[in-house]
């Protein structure tokens, strides 16, 4: 007994020591060369709570949580006459978005007439000179101070913290001075949905000792990582698309202000140091000479800065500045635009190469130090600067100005939805627009695929912009239909792609909004401004009549397949048009929606259910009571009216899949289609019983691929009636898998090549208003003069596999690296409801699609235009007939080895396995949300699938 007891002690004395316990963290051995000094060492007043008090630890020392900035804000808000604080956006998960203006009391106090002031100076054709000249003397310069747009980038936002408190509780004269002569608005976090998600990260990853390993997960993350929104989306490249409330809310306000300095903080690789402005060419043609050459003042200041902190930097190299929709959208507008990128920290530091540490405090000292610095600037040359923003606003509305003679139209449509939100996107950019009361004759008009007309007409209700507006370089920057590259740029860029493969363009070389919209439109080379009036766009009527038969949405609307969509999901019975009608007089496109009185009238509350979703989706309800269809048109009980099958969605994600392409999917179910659905991790689904959906959505991938056990489960419920969704790089998968599918890439069909482009010919053919063989017909003898498409085969050379394996070597090394091609739509086929014959798609190093059936080609690259003098002959793979060219390129630079490698592939194929389909999207079809055409092939696939293109099983 003594002996249990004396044993008993031991153990009990054990678990007090550290050592031996499984709660106690041992203290880290401390780390030389890791501590760094506080930021904040001036001399301060004592009524504003320091950041150190509130946090816990020193601005810099640790990662501030989206939590965390937000109350500390609201706190100096309320302590300081210095600041006033705007909530202008709350993100998708609920969290406030503020910006601070700081500045002198007097300034804060007299806000309102600081604003109109500036807004009198943005528009200056009214005042005199005197006026100018007073308002220029008078005015603080403002500056958009925003951080941490991407959430892993972390550095950026807790200086703003620092910068925060110093300009509002510093007691130094030169402080006091810069507030009395500038409007520093403070954006300091820009992504707090991310930043939740990084800091929740780092939390669950950090280890009591710190770790300055890189390739650690403190340092790296984990899927879908922190850079982005909730729905995944790159918030800096949503500046003028502007999809999420978090760029939607921050344009509004950077637009009431009309800053002349805008610092945009962010991250990159942890192993390099600090880059900033001014980029390097290309550089667009529309930013403004004085904004490029104000860009190296500002960088010959901040360079000064850090010479003197030893710090190391670097300017240009990889940063370019061509595409824009970053944040120095603003410099369309007339602000300085300056990049900053520090070298990634996680807050325990980087060991880098020359075996030196730095820390997280180090990498948020010089974001706030750069700050300090560009203000300077800007406070030392406010005056100049200002005055230059006001002439180049002068020369972008002048007569005989750069701008002065061009125009956009978008033509007169039906589809109601995406046209308000291309108006939507230009009110919240400030740009005019108006609306044509009558047909308008117009010269020197080009259309999207650069055919040029010396005069045209323009159909009455069609958008009229002109380019001779206060934000001319913001309109042309987006809707001009080429970005223009300097020769010496492309040489440079053929030159990298021919010796290593790289590239000196960062982002996509294209991005017309009327091309990523699918709104078919015309540059005209003329300031178009009489007869014209306001546009306004009628939407959400719900016109009822006596004697209603059925009640029909007008399919060429995309908001047609949303209301399809929610009727479905409450149970109607909803039919769809496979052709166009006409019923009382009014015409109706294929792909509009039906909900007939026979099909619902069992339903109770069908007719409320009916009008409710009309309403929340803003559809147009037209009631029908004539269902005999005029002439030959198709009649309301004949097979054209299809009855669809309620979508059961169900939605691949986690490791390996692009968390933007599945995010943008996501997002354009939860705003286009609102309904239920499922989203499925790929580690699990072997195991899954997909018998629950009809309906399975495969994004694109980063990396990986599918289990052979996943395949297989995949493969027999598709064959049981399922509709396959696949986009992207994950569409090669399924082409290479065994018998999955027909649909090949285009490196593996050389095999079989003449049956490929035989394919391409009979799909022409059957398109044609004449019949071949024509003098044969009619005739009682067999002729022996038939002509066949395979005839002159030997007399147009064609490649063999061999060559076209060389061929597709060297052409796949000059894809593009996001161009907007046209591809031309089977208008026969349910998939292009709602989409125009010529549909603009953005491409990229795309898979391309070869199919040997006529009707599995949904879409291909390429629209055969008239040639009189073009023969017959072959492009790559295919034949041309006679008498056609191939129109390709739309925008953005497309090498012509690409073009050719591109041409007559497929981008979406559709093809019947079993009971079920396939779909493959060659790319992203709602790539950041902006691509609006082939999104909407997108929602007709996902909506439509169950009910056009499976066979449904019988219900007893």
């Amino acid at each position: 007994m003594k002996l249990f007891l004396k044993g008993l002690l031991v153990l009990s004395l054990a678990s007090l020591s550290p050592l031996a316990s499984a709660s106690v963290l041992m203290k880290p051995n401390p780390v030389p060369g890791a501590e760094y000094p506080a930021l904040l060492q001036g001399n301060y007043v004592s009524d504003i709570t320091t950041p150190e008090s509130f946090l816990g630890f020193d601005v810099g020392q640790k990662t501030a949580t989206p939590e965390q900035i937000n109350q500390l804000v609201r706190l100096w808000a309320s302590e300081s006459d210095k600041v006033k604080l705007v909530e202008y956006a709350k993100s998708y998960e609920g969290r406030s978005l503020h910006y601070l203006v700081i500045s002198s009391k007097e300034n804060i106090n007299n806000l309102d007439s600081i604003k109109e002031n500036i807004q009198a100076l943005s528009a200056p054709d009214s005042l005199t000179a005197n006026q100018q000249k007073q308002l220029l003397k008078d005015t603080p310069a403002t500056a958009w101070m925003a951080y941490s747009i991407h959430g892993n980038e972390s550095s950026g936002a807790d200086s703003a913290l620092a910068l925060i408190y110093h300009l509002i509780a510093s007691k130094d004269d030169e402080t006091q001075a810069m507030l009395g002569q500038l409007l520093v608005i403070v954006d300091p976090m820009m992504n707090p949905d991310g930043r939740a998600r990084f800091t929740k990260q780092l939390e669950q990853n950090r280890s009591t000792a710190p770790n300055f390993d890189v390739q650690s997960l403190l340092h790296s993350g984990v899927w879908p990582f922190g850079r982005t929104n909730h729905y995944h989306f790159d918030l800096n490249r949503d500046f003028y698309y502007a999809v999420n409330p978090e760029s939607r809310g921050r344009i509004k306000a950077i637009n009431q202000w009309n800053p002349l300095l805008m610092i945009d903080g962010h991250e990159m690789g942890a192993l390099d140091n600090f880059l900033f402005g001014p980029p390097r060419e290309p550089i667009n043609e529309h930013i403004a000479d004085s904004i490029n050459r104000w860009s190296k003042v500002f960088s010959e200041d901040q360079a000064a800065a850090f010479d003197k902190q030893n710090w190391p930097y670097y300017t240009g190299e990889w940063f370019e500045n061509l595409y824009p929709g970053y944040s120095n959208y603003a410099e369309y507008r007339g602000a300085i635009h300056i990049l900053y990128e520090q070298a990634r920290t996680a807050e325990d530091g980087v060991k880098l190469r020359n075996g030196t540490i730095r820390s997280y405090k180090q990498s948020v000292h010089h974001q706030y130090y750069s700050a300090l610095a560009n203000l300077k600037t800007l406070q030392d040359n406010r005056e100049a600067i200002f005055a230059d923003y006001v002439e180049n606003r002068k020369s972008h509305i002048a007569k005989d100005g750069k701008y002065a003679d061009q125009s956009f139209v978008v033509l007169a449509n039906n589809n109601h939805s995406r046209t308000q939100e291309f108006l939507d996107l230009m009110d919240l950019q400030g740009i005019k627009y108006y609306r044509n009361e009558q047909t308008l004759n117009v010269r020197d008009v080009t259309n999207q695929l650069g055919e040029v007309s010396k005069r045209k007409t323009i159909p009455k209700n069609s958008i009229i912009i002109p380019n001779r507006q206060y934000n001319a370089p913001l309109i042309a920057a987006i809707l001009e239909f080429d970005a223009n590259i300097k020769d010496s740029v492309l040489l440079e860029e053929r030159q990298k792609t021919l010796r290593d493969g790289s590239s000196v363009m960062y982002d996509a070389t294209a991005w017309n909004l009327t091309m990523m919209y699918g709104l078919e439109a015309w540059q005209v080379g003329q300031h178009l401004s009489g007869g014209l009036g306001e546009h306004q766009i009628k939407s959400g009527q719900f016109s009822d009549r006596d004697n209603a038969i059925a009640y029909l949405i007008d399919g060429d609307d995309d908001a047609s397949v949303s209301a399809a969509a929610r009727l479905l999901e409450q149970n109607l019975n909803v039919r769809v048009l496979d052709k166009p009608g006409l019923y009382n007089d009014i015409k109706f496109a294929r792909g509009t929606v039906a909900i007939s009185v026979a099909d619902n009238q069992h339903k109770s509350g069908w007719l409320e259910t009916l009008k409710r979703i009309a309403n929340e989706t803003q559809v147009n309800v037209q009631a029908i009571s004539q269902g005999l269809g005029d002439e030959d048109l198709p009649d309301i009980g004949s097979e054209h009216f299809q009855l669809l099958r309620k979508p059961q969605i169900a939605l691949l994600t986690q490791n390996g899949i692009s968390p933007y392409d599945y995010g943008h999917i996501w997002h354009l179910i939860d705003t286009q289609l609102g309904v239920r659905h499922s989203h499925l991790a790929q580690e699990l689904i072997a195991r899954s019983d997909l018998r629950a959906y009809n309906v399975l959505v495969i994004p694109g991938r980063w990396y990986g691929q599918l289990s052979k056990a996943t395949l297989a489960n995949i493969n027999t419920w598709v064959s049981a009636g399922g509709t396959l969704i696949v986009s992207g790089n994950s569409v090669g998968q399924f082409a290479k898998a065994e018998d999955f599918i027909q649909t090949k890439l285009l490196s593996d069909s050389f095999e079989d090549i003449q049956e490929y482009n035989l394919a391409l010919t009979r799909q022409w053919l059957s398109e044609q208003a004449n019949i071949n063989n024509a003098k044969q017909l009619g005739q009682h003898k067999v002729s022996d003069s038939v002509w066949y498409p395979w005839q002159n085969t030997k007399d147009l050379k064609p490649m063999d596999k061999k060559q076209l394996s060389q061929w597709d070597k060297w052409t796949q090394a000059f894809m593009p690296s996001g161009a907007l091609l046209a591809t031309r739509t089977d208008q026969k086929h349910w998939l292009t409801y709602g989409v125009d014959r010529v549909l603009p798609v953005l491409t990229d190093d795309a898979p391309l699609l070869m199919t040997k059936s006529v009707t599995s080609a949904v879409a291909r690259y390429g629209v055969y235009t008239d040639n009189k003098e073009a023969k017959e002959r072959m492009i790559g793979w295919s034949t041309i007939p006679e008498g056609k060219d191939v129109s390709l390129r739309m925008s953005g630079l497309l090498w012509p080895e690409a073009a050719q490698r591109i041409a007559n592939a497929a981008y979406l194929t559709q093809e019947r396995k079993g009971n079920g389909q396939v779909i493959l999207f060659a790319n992203s079809p709602n790539f950041r949300g902006a691509t609006k055409g082939t999104a909407r092939l997108l929602l007709n696939a996902m909506v439509y699938g169950p009910g056009l293109g499976s066979r449904a099983p019988i219900q007893l």
